[in-house]
């Protein structure tokens, strides 16, 4: 489906979001203008396609097709979603038989896709899981989505402040949008690290590795339908020991999304996590009067990060599955 046809392209957005918010609290859909960017504007990194289920004339599903073209080349990954409306009829499986078959013309192995499986709802109920399974495809790795309201809690925020030590052995480095030139070969360390420990439970999935060069082209893409809030701790000799990201989608401020979290492990145990995200919520606060959801997604393995979570007042919305299957 051409992303520059504007009609066909919304009427395939107005699918896609309809069927990924069907019956949930608190779902997270990117907007129209950052996807339509996004395929617009091809990267180097990842080729995404949208595909639509026409059906006398009307589209009735859709599927963002993605495939990574620097690393896990194996691998392509896929988002059906259709409106409840359509709803076992065959779109999605028309959907899938189509994303099998491109699949295979780019010698592509294994699928993955994400299925996000709301609080009381087990895998045997929600329609996306069921229909991950009858496809043979297993969940291998999972994730809390957790929310907590907009403008953030001042009591909890005062609370939280009172009680972290103060750090004597380590500064904070804050910034929105682009990284200090001067920061910017520790940030892309970090970032390398985040992907080598981020937990991913049984998928087929290798850490890529971050340079300057990537992070400055990611910022620029970034800056283009999201505003980046970054905090960045460092010893006082100027090692890097962690850091914290936000994105304020530029056109849906009432969903801010707490994405990367990493504390080094030699650098775990001096409550930085905490600090970290209380600076960067002093930015979001200074930012913009945000009224809404803070989203962000904590593996089930990650004790650590989850009691973190639970101090500051986010509550659990669903399980974000992440499925894989050999082709």
């Amino acid at each position: 489906m051409d992303p520059f046809d504007s009609c066909a392209f919304g009427d395939w957005y107005d699918a896609l979001a309809t069927g990924a918010r069907a019956d949930r609290e608190a779902p997270v859909v990117s907007t129209l203008k950052a996807l339509a960017f996004s395929l617009q504007n091809p990267g180097e990194r990842l080729r995404r396609l949208a595909v639509a289920a026409v059906e006398d004339g009307q589209t009735v599903g859709a599927m963002l097709f993605e495939l990574p073209l620097v690393d896990n080349l194996t691998n392509v990954s896929v988002e059906i979603d259709v409106p409840p409306a359509h709803r076992r009829k065959g779109v999605a499986t028309a959907l899938w038989a189509w994303a099998v078959e491109r699949a295979a013309a780019e010698q592509r192995t294994i699928v993955q896709t994400e299925i996000n499986v709301p609080r009381g709802f087990g895998l045997d109920e929600w329609p996306g899981a069921v229909f991950a399974a009858k496809l043979g495809l297993v969940s291998e790795n999972t994730e809390d989505h957790f929310v907590t309201r907009l403008p953030f809690d001042a009591e909890t925020y005062s609370l939280l402040k009172a009680k972290a030590p103060a750090l004597t052995s380590y500064r904070l480095i804050s910034w929105a949008g682009s990284c200090p030139e001067e920061q910017l070969q520790a940030y892309a360390e970090l970032h390398s690290a985040m992907e080598r420990d981020v937990p991913s439970g049984g998928l087929t999935r290798e850490a890529s590795v971050w340079d300057a060069e990537r992070v400055r082209k990611s910022e620029a893409r970034l800056a283009e339908s999201y505003l980046s809030l970054v905090t960045l701790a460092q010893t006082l000799d100027g090692e890097p020991a962690g850091y914290t990201l936000i994105y304020v989608p530029l056109d849906d401020p009432a969903n801010v999304l707490q994405d990367d979290t990493l504390v080094l492990r030699e650098h775990r145990g001096n409550n930085l996590g905490t600090h970290l995200k209380l600076a960067n919520l002093d930015q979001l606060a200074a930012a913009q009067d945000h009224h809404g959801w803070l989203h962000t997604w904590t593996s089930d393995e990650n004790g650590p990060m989850q009691k973190v979570n639970a101090r500051f007042g986010f509550r659990p919305v669903e399980q974000m599955h992440e499925f894989e299957g050999t082709i």
